[in-house]
């Protein structure tokens, strides 16, 4: 099939449960399917050519895990907001990832997420109240510039990782996150300086 995009609430608040993306697909739109209290199975291709996940794409489903390919480059904001079923996120090794905007996965339960190296920014509230959430690996050539307010709040995170790019830490990022005891500074960024351990 040749369909280029999945359309807005196309299958909004529907009984499907599980669907195949044709790899044709570049867009899933706002809502499509926001809401699909049955879907449990979305299968995406390795050579998918999907681009972007737009805002509330899958919120309030049922979706378990989530494959995203090599050429998104933005997941909008609530894209996964309260997905409650979602453990598992597994990112493409060549992503093209830049942005992870506000509430993208606010509410899931994710377990760990790994940041690809091109993300520049985790936007306000990303993996707020990811309440399973305990790995988030950010590597060592990342590009992060930001993270934002309440990105990990919530979060049972126990390390994080500043690369040489990181700029900004927003208000409360880190609020109400019991088990981070460490962070590993790249001894390139100079942002930051350990005072006391």
């Amino acid at each position: 099939s040749n369909i280029k995009i999945i359309s807005s609430d196309s299958f909004y608040n529907s009984m499907i449960e599980k669907i195949s993306i044709p790899s044709s697909v570049l867009t899933i739109c706002k809502r499509a399917f926001s809401c699909c209290e049955e879907l449990e199975k979305v299968e995406i291709s390795p050579n998918s050519n999907l681009q972007t996940i737009e805002s509330n794409a899958f919120s309030c489903s049922r979706i378990e895990e989530f494959f995203i390919p090599s050429n998104v480059s933005t997941i909008c904001k609530y894209a996964f907001f309260n997905c409650t079923n979602l453990k598992k996120v597994e990112i493409s090794p060549n992503s093209n990832l830049q942005t992870i905007e506000s509430k993208a996965f606010s509410e899931s339960s994710i377990e760990e997420f790994f940041i690809p190296s091109k993300v520049s920014s985790i936007c306000d509230n990303a993996f707020f109240n990811c309440m399973n959430l305990k790995k988030v690996e950010i590597p060592p050539n990342s590009n992060l510039q930001t993270i934002g307010s309440k990105a990990f709040s919530g979060s049972f995170i126990g390390e994080i990782y500043f690369p040489s790019s990181l700029r900004e830490l927003r208000e409360g990022w880190c609020h109400e996150t019991p088990n981070l005891t460490k962070i590993i500074i790249s001894p390139s960024n100079d942002q930051f300086t350990f005072k006391e351990d």
